[in-house]
């Protein structure tokens, strides 16, 4: 991949965040506006996205192989990252904080913008962005599992049914049988499902810029907010990609799954940890702050990385 190309397609992506900043800082948006877009996202665009994701491409027998891989690969490499993290921040004196670094290091925004940036990157090729979407699904598993005990340090705050109960997978319930059997969607249907989706990545960055006109700039100085980042955006995809790459010397791995798994687990740190960290009372400024500076640091990281993808 070339790497001036995809920097721009990246910095486009992040360029979107702009109007919320700028809006926010000008004081037109009220203090609420976050939340309320938060909304919005979660139980509209998302569930939205996946839903044209699945139903606007065709099923092969031949995929069911790689869309084990994906779901398993996606546990492994996400616990993989999840330990490492741990080891490397087991030193950090506030536990609240220590958990927040360790959830937005390996917690990547697989659904708000995983999915958007593949088709950016690769435009007319639906296996990688259904393999974003089947990773999308485990890591909203683990996301109400694994990430919540990362916030809280608790079992009893993981509530197994989110697994299934979140707007996300739901609607890839609704739409798998019409993608299994695949049933021809009306474009009266597909259309307004495509404009929703699409709200997706427009809204997610519109957040990213309110919340960084609000945050603190002495928050974004802290040193274990650039280590946070250099663990989700460069240990986290080389380790996914140095699991993935050893398998595939015994097996035969299609290509493509390879490169899906690699380009995901580079994705910046998911607004998840934030929520997460707000939902159970957690550290909200460091999850903040490295949610933010993963998103903007990645404009770099990605462009390098993709350079990867030409030896794979």
């Amino acid at each position: 991949m070339n790497f001036l190309s995809t920097f721009i397609q990246v910095l486009i992506v992040v360029a979107l965040a702009v109007p919320g900043f700028v809006l926010r800082k000008t004081k037109l948006l009220p203090e609420n506006t976050a939340g309320i877009f938060a909304a919005l996202l979660l139980y509209v665009a998302q569930p939205f996205l996946m839903m044209s994701s699945i139903l606007g491409n065709e099923f092969r027998k031949e995929m069911l192989a790689d869309f084990g891989w994906v779901a398993l690969f996606a546990i492994v490499t996400q616990l993989a990252v999840y330990f490492a993290a741990k080891l490397i921040f087991c030193k950090t004196k506030e536990e609240a904080s220590k958990r927040a670094c360790v959830a937005a290091s390996y917690l990547g925004n697989v659904g708000f913008m995983g999915i958007p940036v593949m088709e950016m990157l690769f435009p007319g090729n639906g296996d990688l962005v259904l393999y974003t979407v089947v990773y999308n699904i485990v890591f909203n598993a683990m996301c109400w599992t694994l990430g919540v005990f990362a916030i809280t340090g608790e079992r009893k705050s993981v509530r197994p049914i989110k697994i299934l109960l979140n707007p996300p997978t739901i609607a890839v319930i609704v739409a798998l049988p019409f993608f299994f059997c695949n049933v021809d969607i009306p474009d009266q249907v597909m259309t307004p499902i495509g404009y929703l989706g699409d709200m997706t990545l427009p809204l997610s960055m519109i957040i990213l810029g309110i919340r960084l006109a609000d945050m603190a700039p002495k928050k974004l100085v802290d040193p274990k907010i650039y280590l946070v980042a250099f663990v989700k955006l460069v240990v986290a995809p080389l380790l996914s990609l140095g699991i993935v790459m050893l398998v595939a010397l015994a097996v035969d791995i299609d290509r493509y799954v390879i490169i899906a798994l690699f380009i995901i687990a580079a994705m910046p740190s998911a607004s998840s940890t934030l929520t997460f960290a707000e939902l159970y009372g957690g550290d909200c400024e460091t999850a903040a702050a490295a949610t933010l500076m993963n998103t903007l640091l990645c404009v770099i990281s990605i462009p390098l990385l993709m350079m990867l993808c030409n030896v794979i």
